[in-house]
């Protein structure tokens, strides 16, 4: 289910053509050649249907995917190379501001995502987390250098809204 999500979040919040199949924001299984009018009875997974509700009324209530995409420098550490796993990008559409990250393996990983907008400089954010509502205050001078602290499970990802405190 994690990877499923994973791979859902990014395929949903980068740049270009956004695909999903009939039936996989309900976490449907049996796919269907085109010709086939008809498909075995399959009971919705819920918590997909809540997954997917919360990433497209994010992306639609910031209208992000209209903004400007970019990508954002990761850092790590001499002893932990686990940065290596991590690709993070973000959206910004004016005063609205969207930041992914996602861990591409089967390890824990960690780093330090450094945002690409100067004009943060000497404010404070609110993040929110948009899949477990966690709230987190950061400083704007510190995501710039050195960066925000991330630390995510195998396959795992954060979606950070931004609010201006």
């Amino acid at each position: 289910p994690e990877k499923h999500r994973m791979a859902a979040v990014t395929a949903l919040t980068l740049p270009g053509a956004r695909l999903v199949h009939e039936g996989q924001m309900e976490g449907r299984r049996v796919r269907l050649p085109v010709f086939l009018g008809r498909r075995p009875e399959e009971p919705p997974d819920k918590e997909l249907v809540v997954f997917y509700e919360r990433l497209l009324e994010l992306l639609h209530r910031g209208r992000y995917l209209e903004g400007a995409w970019l990508l954002c420098d990761l850092g790590g550490w001499q002893d932990n190379a686990t940065h290596r796993n991590l690709v993070a990008w973000c959206w910004k559409r004016g005063a609205s501001r969207c930041l992914i990250v996602v861990n591409f393996s089967d390890a824990p990983s960690q780093a330090m995502v450094r945002v690409p907008w100067i004009e943060i400089k000497g404010r404070s954010f609110w993040l929110k987390d948009v899949f477990t509502a966690t709230l987190y205050k950061r400083n704007g001078d510190e995501m710039l250098e050195p960066g925000l602290f991330v630390g995510l499970p195998p396959r795992g990802f954060h979606v950070f809204e931004w609010l201006v405190t």
